[in-house]
């Protein structure tokens, strides 16, 4: 039932996998294609962001740090600059390479502090400081830990990197096994966090206590601040803490030897990390429940499956140093299943990464891993290297529970070789340190019933001075009752007086509101002045176009013809010498004709706003070299525009246009009708030279098309440039 129940788990783990693995894809493809298209350092910076925080595709992480490098040499940019080294440095870091790494956040360091951008510089002290970390280089760590909080104090807004730095200053103790320090400084960073009501530092400060807890062996302490971190990381649906955290609780089971327990934590820290969709997240969790299962008797085969599950995600974000701990456990999952062959193969494997190995932790570990594999297929000399390898370092002051095991095991590759002396000697101390570490638990015993019975003497001497502070207390009760009355009294009157004041508050407050009532009323007032003044402005406006349209049709062009077919009796009309002149008095008699209809006001009885544009603009008398475009939105009943809309909107496309033909020198212009979802929009544009929109100008055109606008309670937005043309767009809810 226990080996139908995992596979079922792992067929739905693994489907969540695939979701989360093609949204991944889908966004990182969306960011992709909005860097490419806008090309500047932010758009560059969120590919590279989410890159980092998915923590895969170092290369191509090189490749947008170095675009953001072009920018910098293109710009001058200091920040260009600074982002282009920091990213390059991460994508080293996460190919392994630190080297390269250090180099570049050195040089990024340098440049910040040259240029005296604190906030940079800190941030980077906080960057490399946790490198060292990783590379169990703690001293320097702690140095550049302590050079960011020394520039963090300086800087109260930066409050939140100082808290960072604390916490990391204090995980270097507890990564160098030195806890007492890592206890006393990781308080420290507890207490700053819950001043600055910093929840997201305080849960990583409680899962570090907790682990500190877990290392000192005080179960109840630590699975209190691993409890207290859980509560804050799901109330805020910070599933990637919470994930550590439940990793972090299964292992301390696995410390307290209930490995079977440890399996639902484990399991729960793996279903958070898929819902992150983190590559290197899911694969230390598959690694940290795979070892698990492989400690479980029957169970073996299991965790087998599922660390090797782990490999080929460990294999794409290339974290090498957490594919030698898979190998590892492979290798002793075989072995104890007597698999040597599969075991020797893993064990090839894990040689090849062998120069990956940074800390004494994974050192002893591959150590640990080769020594009893080659003592099982017969490799006596070789096993007894990598077994005095590791007594070296528990002569060092390494620590291993099962230190005397690897004694006895040194003992039985002498007798293999014939080396009693040797032999006997490493059997002595396997028997020496097995009995030191009992003694030590039976120690452990006796100081706890020591310290029980302790307490139970306080208990009783606490009860004792409890009764003499009761008396105490009792003596006191009645000058705390008259000085109780006398403090009454006096809060009485402050209520009072209290009370006395929030009424003039309130009245005072009443009177504020009366008078911005007032002030409401007047503006609104205001306004109904000013749109009945514009109403009447382009009121009268219409009229005089009208009147002047009339007189131009009726009289001027009337005039011109009758001056026309005049000079056509004349001989020398009829002799072909004045043609030219007839074509010009024709041509201006067209214009003014031309200039009448354009005048009058738009007959919307008879055609749409669609129509009446296009006719309009088809019709436009252009110069040499220039044209004009008309489109509209297709499929639209435009007989549902009201006339009132479609009239103001006529008169201002004749407004622009009329202004893109004198100013513009443009060669091309184009007036594009639109009407969806209710909101109609019309836009005219042209590739002329511009101007300056915030430039003030004499010209009654801008104005007159503002008010037209207002009119209707449309919204004018105008969009121009030396250079670069003019765009204007109104938009009116229909």
């Amino acid at each position: 039932m226990g080996l139908k129940k995992t596979i079922y788990i792992s067929v739905v783990l693994l489907f969540i996998q695939g979701i989360v693995l093609a949204q991944e894809n889908n966004e990182l493809s969306e960011l992709r294609h909005k860097a490419a298209k806008v090309k500047d350092l932010d758009a560059y910076c969120e590919v590279c962001k989410y890159l980092y925080e998915m923590g895969s595709g170092a290369d191509l992480l090189l490749i947008y740090a170095d675009s953001i490098r072009q920018l910098a040499i293109r710009d001058k940019s200091l920040d260009c600059f600074l982002e282009s080294y920091n990213w390059s440095s991460e994508a080293y870091f996460m190919k392994g390479d630190f080297s390269k790494g250090f180099s570049l956040k050195y040089k990024t360091l340098v440049l910040a502090e040259n240029a005296r951008r604190i906030g940079d510089a800190l941030i980077l002290c906080s960057d490399i400081g946790y490198y060292y970390n990783v590379c169990a280089r703690y001293d320097s760590a702690r140095y550049y830990f302590n050079k960011g909080m020394q520039l963090a104090e300086k800087t109260p807004l930066l409050a939140d990197r100082y808290r960072t730095m604390l916490t990391n200053y204090a995980s270097s103790y507890l990564f160098e096994g030195k806890m007492d320090s890592a206890l006393v400084y990781t308080l420290q960073a507890k207490e700053r966090s819950a001043a600055d009501k910093d929840t997201a530092m305080l849960i990583e400060n409680l899962n570090q206590l907790g682990t500190i807890y877990r290392r000192k062996k005080d179960l109840e302490q630590c699975i209190a601040s691993f409890e207290s971190a859980l509560h804050l990381c799901e109330a805020q649906n910070n599933f990637r803490t919470a994930a550590y955290i439940y990793g972090n609780i299964a292992t301390a089971y696995c410390d307290w030897k209930r490995p079977k327990d440890a399996i639902p934590f484990s399991e729960k820290a793996m279903e958070y990390a898929l819902k992150l969709g983190n590559h290197q997240m899911i694969g230390v969790c598959y690694v940290n429940l795979g070892a698990i299962m492989c400690n479980i008797s029957g169970r073996r085969e299991e965790g087998i499956a599922v660390l090797q599950k782990a490999i080929p995600i460990l294999e794409e974000v290339n974290n090498r140093r957490r594919l030698c701990e898979v190998y590892s456990y492979l290798i002793n999952a075989y072995r104890q299943n007597g698999q040597q062959k599969a075991a020797m193969d893993y064990l090839g494997k894990l040689d090849k990464l062998a120069h990956e190995l940074k800390t004494d932790v994974e050192h002893y570990r591959y150590y640990k891993s080769k020594a009893p594999l080659l003592q099982m297929g017969g490799r006596y000399a070789e096993a007894t290297d990598y077994y005095l390898r590791m007594i070296n370092m528990l002569e060092n002051g390494y620590r291993d529970p099962m230190d005397y095991e690897h004694y006895m095991r040194l003992a039985e590759c002498y007798r293999a070789l014939r080396k009693d002396a040797a032999a006997y000697d490493c059997l002595y101390k396997a028997y020496a340190l097995r009995d030191s570490s009992f003694h030590f638990e039976y120690t452990e015993q006796l100081s706890d019933y020591s310290v029980k019975y302790h307490t139970k003497e306080k208990e009783l001497e606490i009860i004792r001075l409890r009764k003499n502070e009761l008396e105490r207390e009792a003596e006191l009760l009645k000058r705390r009752i008259i000085f109780g009355s006398v403090l009454a009294l006096l809060v009485i009157v402050m209520l009072f007086m209290l009370y006395i004041r929030l009424r003039q508050q309130v009245r005072i407050a009443r009177l504020a509101k009366i008078a911005s009532e007032k002030e409401q009323q007047f503006l609104v007032l205001q306004k109904d002045t000013e749109q009945r003044l514009t109403r009447k402005y382009i009121d009268g406006l219409e009229s005089e176009r009208q009147r002047m349209a009339t007189e131009l049709h009726d009289d001027v062009c009337n005039s011109l013809l009758a001056l026309e077919m005049n000079v056509c009796s004349l001989p020398e009309v009829k002799d072909g010498r004045m043609d030219g002149q007839l074509k010009q008095l024709e041509t201006i008699r067209q214009r003014l004709r031309n200039m009448s209809h354009e005048l009058m006001p738009p007959a919307f009885q008879y055609a749409t706003i669609d129509e009446m544009l296009s006719d309009y603009v088809l019709h436009l008398t252009l110069p040499e070299g220039m044209k004009a475009e008309y489109s509209s939105t297709e499929g639209v009943d435009w007989h549902k525009i009201p006339q009132k809309v479609g009239f103001e909107f006529y008169r201002i496309v004749q407004e622009a246009v009329s202004n893109a033909l004198k100013y513009s020198a443009a060669s091309c212009i184009r007036v594009r009708l639109e009407w969806q979802d209710g909101l109609l929009s019309v836009l005219i544009a042209d590739d002329g030279r511009g101007f300056e929109p915030n430039k003030k100008t004499n010209g009654v055109g801008l104005r007159t098309l503002l008010q037209r606008a207002d009119a209707v309670g449309a919204k004018v937005e105008l969009d121009s440039g030396i250079g670069n043309g003019v765009q204007v767009k109104v938009t009116v809810l229909v």
